[in-house]
């Protein structure tokens, strides 16, 4: 039917020409009188809204069954063109929901415009209806891109903490907690290093697939790498979400395939729970991050439950660490020089004891900061300035005294000590046969042709090799035998028994004669008391060490002995 003239018709020719422009495009276009009854339609409307119009009767502008917004129907005063019609004014691009007879459902936009007579009276309405539902997808399809992990189809962080701020608003109003897990793959930045990303990308596919199937109902994200984060709300009590973290952990005792490799892979986990550890997003990711690293320190595979009291202790571990690795950058840990005496009380050297005074702390002992230089993975650089230092002090005496320096097992594994030790030797004009160094005896058990390589090596330098807190480790024949050891140094926790408890008696006595049997010097440490040194002399033990003779002191502290 031909759209309706208005009060000065135009020529039918040109009516004819508006209809067959409107028939050719692929959009709905509709019109009505000024009741809302249909009185012109395009050829593309019976196809768009599933069935051919009723001109005259069907009152399409206003009746609930052809739009619907969100699933809610339309009253019909609340349709696009009822607002367009009673406002007098024309509608653009609103979102509706077209409902044919046979129930399917089309996103569409809506263009309803009143139409007004020459006396300004409303004479109808014209509509347009655009499908959108492609538009929809493509929209759809950008936000999975926007809140998925492309490699694994897992959420992503942004949608992580989306949705952990809506369960959280959720839980407040309902009184209710739930539990946050943070975990990670045991190993597998080695694995990935070594394999390649194309192993380590099927890997991390296959752990999302197995964390799907063990998360139930959960919110599962990877948050980066080999990082995953689940939420639920289901869980409740502390057994629950250790149940949930065992689930999790069965899930990975299959060894995974890909190619021709198969790997056994664990997932270490960290829980937290709302309210108790942590009232918003923040806190509670936090702690469930300190929960993980908690775990990984006890081994793969392992979970653990946030702690506060732990993870104070955990804090103040890392801040203690961190201020080590700040001193030991800024040269603010500095040798102390400790004397060995002979038996008629001349100096034969001194031991350089590394000491640390931290500005909080105060005078922190080497118990306290080499383990954790250790662990912190700071021992080389420590050894290595403390050697220097040593050097360049001793190498300022003008008497030809021993310096003996300290090298942790760590660093004497870790790579070309010999070298290190020549080129600190070259730097200070050192002479070789002055420096000594102490081992332990750890060092021998771990790689003892590595170790005997090494040991040649330096001896090769002229260097000493003093085996240190001999006795208390894996002492052993063998080693005296087979190692170029110049000195053993017996342990302090004999020395302090001395007199007290015949056993200690035997052994340093047992020790001194070996010794001297091998031509090895015989050093003792920790001596305290007069008693003490009376018996090493007797027993003809060539040095002795302790607070009874001299304390580590700053190197000045001795330069009228050693004259610098």
């Amino acid at each position: 039917m031909a759209p309706a003239a208005a009060k000065n018709d135009k020529p039918a020719h040109r009516d004819a020409w508006f209809e067959g422009v409107l028939d050719q495009l692929p959009i709905c276009v509709y019109m009505t009188d000024a009741e809302g009854r249909v009185t012109y339609v395009n050829r593309a409307a019976g196809a768009f809204v599933g069935r051919e119009p009723r001109i005259g009767a069907d009152r399409w502008c206003v009746t609930h069954k052809l739009f619907t917004i969100e699933g809610a129907p339309l009253a019909p005063q609340d349709g696009p063109m009822a607002v367009a019609l009673r406002e007098s004014r024309p509608v653009r691009g609103v979102e509706a929901m077209l409902e044919r007879p046979d129930g399917t459902r089309t996103p569409v936009l809506t263009y309803p415009t009143p139409l007004f007579g020459d006396d300004g009276a409303l004479t109808g309405g014209f509509n347009l209806l655009v499908d959108i539902s492609k538009r929809k997808q493509a929209e759809q399809k950008l936000a999975d891109t926007l809140h998925h992990d492309g490699l694994t189809g897992l959420h992503n962080r942004p949608a992580l903490s989306a949705h952990l701020d809506r369960r959280l608003i959720q839980a407040r109003l309902a009184g209710e907690g739930l539990v946050v897990m943070r975990m990670d793959l045991d190993g597998f930045k080695a694995l990935n290093d070594e394999h390649g990303h194309a192993v380590g990308d099927a890997i991390l596919v296959e752990a999302a697939q197995r964390l799907r199937t063990s998360a139930g109902d959960a919110f599962l994200a990877r948050i980066g790498g080999d990082e995953f984060m689940l939420v639920s709300g289901a869980l409740q009590t502390e057994g629950e979400a250790r149940a949930q973290a065992e689930r999790v952990r069965c899930a990975f005792a299959q060894e995974f395939f890909t190619g021709d490799h198969s790997f056994k892979i664990s997932v270490s986990a960290g829980c937290a729970r709302f309210p108790g550890d942590g009232e918003d997003q923040i806190r509670l990711i936090a702690a469930a991050n300190a929960a993980l690293n908690l775990a990984k320190s006890e081994g793969p595979g392992a979970m653990r439950m946030f702690d506060l009291a732990e993870q104070a202790r955990e804090q103040e571990r890392l801040t203690f660490s961190r201020h080590l690795r700040q001193a030991i950058e800024r040269n603010e840990i500095h040798p102390h020089y400790q004397p060995l005496f002979r038996a008629d009380g001349a100096i034969a050297g001194f031991e350089a004891l590394a000491r640390w005074k931290d500005p909080v702390r105060g005078i922190v002992a080497p118990a306290s900061f080499i383990p954790a230089a250790e662990e912190g993975g700071l021992i080389a650089k420590l050894d290595a300035y403390v050697l220097r230092s040593a050097c360049i002090e001793a190498a300022r005496w003008t008497q030809p005294l021993r310096i003996s320096v300290n090298i942790s097992a760590l660093e004497f594994q870790s790579g070309d000590l010999p070298g290190r030790v020549a080129a600190v030797l070259a730097e200070t004009g050192l002479d070789p046969e002055r420096l000594e160094l102490e081992i332990t005896e750890g060092v021998m058990v771990t790689d003892a042709d590595r170790a005997m390589a090494t040991f040649g090596k330096l001896r090769a330098l002229g260097v000493r090799i003093a085996l240190d807190d001999f006795g208390t480790g894996y002492s052993s024949l063998s080693y005296l035998h087979r190692f170029p050891l110049t000195t053993l140094k017996i342990d302090r926790s004999f020395i302090a028994k001395l007199g007290v408890t015949l056993e200690s008696v035997a052994i340093t006595r047992a020790v001194i004669q070996l010794g001297h049997a091998l031509g090895i010097e015989v050093v003792a440490e920790g001596v305290e008391t007069p008693e003490q040194l009376d018996f090493l002399i007797q027993e003809g033990c060539d040095l002795t060490q302790g607070f009874l003779l001299g304390r580590p002191l700053d190197a000045s502290a001795y330069a009228h002995v050693t004259g610098a």
